[in-house]
Order: C-alpha cells, then structure tokens, then sequence
C-alpha cells in the first residue's frame, strides 16, 4: 500500500505544463529550451521523478502506474482530462469547468472546440475528431442548443415558381453555394487575413528533418508567436492547402476522414 502511494503520478503545475505543450505539438527539446535547458534529457528526468513515463506510440507521457480506486485522464493533456471527469457517472459540464479552473462551461466548450473535440449528446461527452475544425463561434452556438441543425441555414427553392430556363441552373447554384467561402476567397485574396484553419490529422507525430532559408524561418517564428500557433500546425496547414491546390484534394479529403 505504501509502494502504491509512493508511485502514484503527481500533476504538478510544471508537469501539467508539459503535458499541455506536448498535447499542442511542440516536442520535448523545443519545452526544454523554452524553459531554459539543453536538451529533453532534463524534462524526462523530471518526469520520470514524479512518476511518468515516456509513451513512444502516443507521443507524450502516461502514469507509470494505473490508478484504480481515483480519477485518472484518459489522456495526458487537459481536454483529455475533461473528458475523463464527464465519462464519470453524475458528472456534468459545469462541475468540469469548475474543477479544472474554466470561468464557465462555454468557456470549457471554446477550449475543447479548438483542441479538436465536439459535442455528443449520446454518449454526453466530448469526442475527438478529425479533419478541419469548425469556428468556435458556430461550435459553442450548437452547444449552447443542440437542436439547431445546418438545415436551417439552407433557403427553400420553390421550383414552381422558377422558370424552365433557370432550372437547369439550380445544380450549378447549389454547388456555388456550397462552396462559396472558397470562392470568396479566391476572388476576393486577403478577405480571411488572420484567421488560421485548424486541422485534426490522424496519425502519429514523427520528427523530419529540412533544411529551408533562414528568412524563412523567421517567418514562420514570428507568426508562431503573434497568432498563438505552434510550428507543426502552421506546416500542417500550409501542407493541407497546398495539396488541395496542387490535385491532391482527394488524398488529402481522404486522409482527414480516416
């Protein structure tokens, strides 16, 4: 019983810190420089002192021990504990967002929208998701009334009040329609200046090597900074876009609903 209590894992604020950095994508090097280290050595040390370990297929750090008879996450990071606590039984949105220092539950909602997650109503819990991530805006919207559909958004064409000779127009319109943000933003370059897409990309996070001009990496440094973005998701978007540019939108459609 002592052993236990001694290997149980301990979620300080420096470890919490960890896990919610490499939640975000940032490898251990990267949080060891930016707390002032060498190299991920000293992270894994500290880690290891408050009982964690290294988890190579999920890319960050676990418990070294299963906890049984108290709350554990089902995943390092902070959405993952929102999700444990919701999975208990009697547990609700606003006793979550208390417990781990939300203002409100909508400002629960907002973070757990950008991390990737939506709203189930079946299983009253957040599910992770893949692909592109939609606004807050919208997200928190269905949250806040889950009985709000796209539907209602979609205008009703009475096609008994439409000529013969716009008719053969009506599936040209709705596909239009359907993509009129991008048409948008193609005609109209610059109309969706500082808004970033996020994406879910399935798979596991490996390192790669590339060598690019310094001017470059500046770039990508600064608007890193400026947009609270990190370096992966910037590469991850531009990649994403340029693929469906460049006929490659099916792979890449594919790949975001795997």
């Amino acid at each position: 019983m002592v052993d236990s209590e001694q290997n149980k894992p301990i979620y300080d604020d420096r470890v919490q810190g960890i896990l919610r950095s490499l939640a975000q994508g940032k490898t251990r090097d990267e949080i060891a420089l930016e707390d002032g280290n060498k190299n991920w050595k000293t992270i894994d040390m500290y880690m290891r002192r408050r009982n964690f370990q290294w988890d190579h297929h999920k890319q960050t750090y676990i418990p070294k021990v299963s906890l049984t008879n108290e709350w554990q996450p089902i995943d390092a990071s902070k959405a993952g504990q929102v999700v444990a606590i919701l999975a208990k039984d009697g547990a609700d949105l606003r006793s979550a967002a208390e417990r781990l220092g939300f203002k409100d539950h909508k400002e629960l909602a907002t973070y757990m929208n950008t991390r990737g997650y939506a709203w189930d109503s079946d299983t009253n819990n957040y599910v992770k998701q893949v692909g592109k991530i939609q606004s807050i805006e919208k997200a928190t919207e269905k949250e806040d009334n889950p009985l709000q559909s796209e539907e209602q958004n979609i205008p009703n064409i009475n096609e008994s009040q439409i000529s013969d000779d716009i008719k053969d127009f009506l599936p040209l319109l709705e596909l239009l329609n359907k993509n009129k943000e991008r048409l948008i933003d193609l005609i109209v370059p610059g109309t969706k200046v500082g808004i970033v897409p996020r994406y879910i990309v399935p798979g596991i996070a490996t390192t790669k090597t590339i060598h690019m001009m310094n001017t470059i990496v500046q770039l990508v440094l600064d608007f890193s900074r400026e947009k609270n973005i990190t370096q992966r998701e910037i590469f991850e978007v531009a990649l994403i876009e340029f693929f469906q540019k460049y006929g490659y939108e099916r792979e890449v459609e594919r790949l975001l609903k795997s």
